[in-house]
Order: C-alpha cells, then sequence, then structure tokens
C-alpha cells in the first residue's frame, strides 16, 4: 500500500512539475534592457498580437502591439529614470511621490487618474485621456528605476469611440502576466 502511495505521490509531482515548465515555456522573451543591472520582460501576447520592437537602446525600450484593425493598438515604453533609481516598485511609494507623478500626467485638461492592482499585486496608475477624439489609455507603474508606461488606444477604424472595459482588462491581463526576470 505504502508503494501504492508513493508512485501516487510522485506521479502528481511529476505532472505539475510538468505543467509549470509548461506555463513557463508559454511565455515569450518580449525585450531585453540593459542598464544598472539587467532584466528580461517575459510575456505571453494576447491573442493576435504582434510585438514590433521600435527602439531598444541601454536604458531604453519601445515597441508596438499592433492586431487587426479590430483591436486597439498598444504600446510599450520603458525608460529608466534617475530620479526613480531607488524606487523598486509603485506600490513603494507615498502619496506625496504618487501626486508629483499624476500631476505630469495632468498637465492637459480632461485627464483622469486612478489606480488598480494587477494579479500579482503590482500597482497601476492608469490614466484616461481624450486627445483629438482619440481615446488613450495609459498604465504607468514603476520596476527598479524603470519607468514602464503601457499605452492602450484605439485602432484607427474605430478612433473617437471610447475604450471599452473589456479592452482595458485584456491589458491589464496583459500586464499582470508580465514577469521580470533578472538576467545574471
Amino acid at each position: 500500500m505504502k508503494k501504492v502511495i508513493l508512485i501516487l505521490l510522485c506521479l502528481a509531482l511529476t505532472l505539475s512539475f510538468a505543467s509549470a515548465v509548461a506555463e513557463t515555456a508559454e511565455k515569450t522573451a518580449i525585450g531585453t534592457i540593459s542598464m544598472n543591472g539587467a532584466f528580461e520582460l517575459r510575456g505571453v501576447l494576447p491573442e493576435g498580437y504582434q510585438l514590433t520592437v521600435i527602439t531598444e537602446e541601454p536604458g531604453h525600450y519601445l515597441a508596438s502591439l499592433s492586431a487587426d484593425d479590430s483591436k486597439p493598438a498598444m504600446v510599450i515604453s520603458i525608460a529608466y529614470d534617475e530620479l526613480m533609481s531607488e524606487v523598486d516598485r509603485l506600490n513603494d511609494l507615498d502619496e506625496n511621490a504618487l501626486a508629483k507623478i499624476e500631476a505630469t500626467f495632468k498637465a492637459e485638461d480632461g485627464v483622469e487618474v486612478t489606480y488598480m492592482e494587477t494579479a500579482l499585486g503590482t500597482k497601476l496608475m492608469v490614466v484616461k485621456e481624450i486627445v483629438d477624439g482619440v481615446d488613450y489609455v495609459d498604465f504607468y507603474t514603476i520596476y527598479k528605476g524603470y519607468e514602464i508606461e503601457f499605452v492602450l488606444t484605439q485602432p484607427q477604424a474605430t478612433a473617437g469611440q471610447p475604450i471599452t472595459d473589456e479592452q482595458i482588462q485584456t491589458a491589464v491581463k496583459f500586464l499582470s502576466d508580465l514577469d521580470f526576470v533578472p538576467v545574471q
């Protein structure tokens, strides 16, 4: 009886390990950033999206995530900021520091700032604005001194229509699934 239990336990551990490896294998590297120590950004692109790197330099990364005309356009920007060099995550900032960051976004009229958290507990500043009739949602956070912005906007075909809650949830899911992996 003990052998049967031991075999079942080994089988269960093997299956759970295989499942964990399969989950990790699904994530692909979507960019590497090197400055003040390097990290690799890994994630699964939303269904139907492709990544196009626009700029990849030490301390700065810019890429677009595009799909067909029925899906919102997305841009991810990551830039090292000396002023944030001591900040590990946006979650670590107090209300005064957050207010200063908000003020940089609120320089324009009609900007709404709220906060939400990803599934992993990462605080996101969510900035909604309309510029020349185009609806934008900007997700902002910090990781080890890097300012990370993820901008979501309607494609040209549906420009002028507001971004839906479903589209925002797709972006939040993508951001929730991102892994920041230190490179050694």
